[in-house]
């Protein structure tokens, strides 16, 4: 997605939609503490574990999500649809009821209408925004192109994680941190969207999502904190919702 005002707008939303993460119990046969060195895969098989095992994350090939965030008294309305078997997504943010940006993928091309112009995305940013088709990206990011490193572990917020640097195709680097404790993703980091802290994970059809994200951005006066308002899988979805 991308959100708030302008360019704060466009960079609120763009990681959202792909980011779901889990929280089991401490004391779970899940929460395991340790993983082989300089095996990023592992912590993605751990983590897809985390969120309710492989099977379950599967089975869903789409989401509709709506979320809400207030920024200097404005309110901030955001929805994403992920649709990974048709490798398309759309991405809508309002504000005070009018919408300010729509960024879509359908058919191979992407674009993006904010303020009343409409441009296109360039090719070479394809391949890094069909991320955003799949509900659950992790699992697929090898066959995606991207390349995964493991670079041992900091604290995220008092909690040790997992350091995991992503490498798109076209060389963007994105920092993921996964929780040593519970296996849940903590943390998207990059240079393009700032830090995105994940929090009140809850329980949708099978899976858990953070229903909290926060924002942090040097481009933005302060941290965002959007809700999950609503989030459903598997949902009948229209051509028309796509263009």
């Amino acid at each position: 997605m991308k959100v708030f005002l302008s360019l704060m707008l466009a960079l609120m939303v763009g990681m959202v939609i792909s980011t779901h993460a889990n929280s089991p119990h401490a004391n779970s046969p899940l929460a395991k503490t340790v993983v082989e060195e300089n095996d990023p895969q592992e912590v993605i098989s751990r983590y897809i574990d985390a969120i309710g095992g492989k099977d379950k994350v599967a089975k869903i090939k789409n989401s509709v999500m709506f979320m809400e965030a207030e920024v200097q008294g404005m309110k901030i309305e955001i929805k994403g649809i992920a649709d990974q078997e048709n490798e398309r997504f759309v991405q809508e943010t309002s504000v005070m009821g009018n919408v300010a940006s729509r960024t879509v993928l359908a058919n191979g091309k992407g674009k993006m209408v904010a303020m009343g112009q409409e441009q296109q995305i360039p090719d070479e940013m394809i391949s890094l925004m069909k991320t955003q088709t799949y509900v659950f990206p992790e699992d697929h990011y090898r066959d995606l192109g991207f390349t995964l490193e493991l670079q041992g572990t900091e604290d995220i917020e008092g909690e040790q994680a997992h350091k995991l640097i992503i490498t798109a195709p076209n060389g963007i680097k994105t920092v993921e941190y996964y929780s040593v404790r519970t296996n849940l993703k903590l943390r998207t980091s990059s240079e393009a969207t700032g830090d995105i802290t994940y929090s009140d994970y809850q329980e949708v059809d099978g899976v858990k999502i953070p229903k909290r994200m926060t924002i942090k951005n040097p481009m933005m006066p302060m941290a965002l904190e959007a809700k999950v308002i609503s989030i459903h899988f598997n949902q009948p979805l229209s051509d028309d919702e796509f263009k």
